[in-house]
């Protein structure tokens, strides 16, 4: 019984330890990895296929949630034929000029880049945390005429 109650307590002992770095950042804004982006992409496209365009473009844009919307993630669309035009968008932002500050043309960029088989874009961008420009890339994917996409903030 006492080896129980000794286990039990190092076990305790062992959970807070470990838990402690997340729960003193838990209030702290975080950086999405690559590997969230990639997901949050996957999803989109599948939210395409099984909603259709006008609603997921709606949930994307209006009710992204947390599967679209996350730490500093979101999604958003382009419409390859039509040179790049925002068709949805996670955050309410006004992207209508697609430049980074290098002079990188964003979006003649991710055309050139998107493919089927999807790929990463670099560029410049506004970091939301320290409001400095740093190196941000954002994984793309073309998709039944549509470029799905989801960036990471490299500082």
């Amino acid at each position: 019984m006492e080896k129980v109650l000794l286990f039990k307590a190092a076990l305790i002992i062992s959970i807070l330890i470990l838990a402690a770095p997340a729960l003193a950042g838990e209030n702290k804004q975080k950086r999405g990895t690559p590997a969230q982006a990639q997901a949050m992409v996957a999803r989109a496209v599948a939210l395409f296929e099984e909603e259709g365009l006008q609603a997921a473009f709606d949930r994307f844009t209006n009710r992204p949630g947390a599967e679209f919307n996350h730490l500093d993630l979101y999604i958003f669309v382009l419409k390859a034929e039509e040179g790049a035009r925002i068709v949805a968008h996670a955050r309410t932002r006004s992207l209508a000029t697609l430049i980074d500050p290098g002079g990188l043309s964003i979006g003649r960029a991710i055309l050139d880049k998107a493919t089927a088989k999807s790929a990463w874009v670099d560029y410049g961008w506004k970091d939301p945390l320290t409001g400095k420009v740093v190196p941000k890339s954002s994984w793309v994917v073309r998709h039944q005429g549509h470029i799905f996409g989801c960036g990471i903030h490299k500082p």
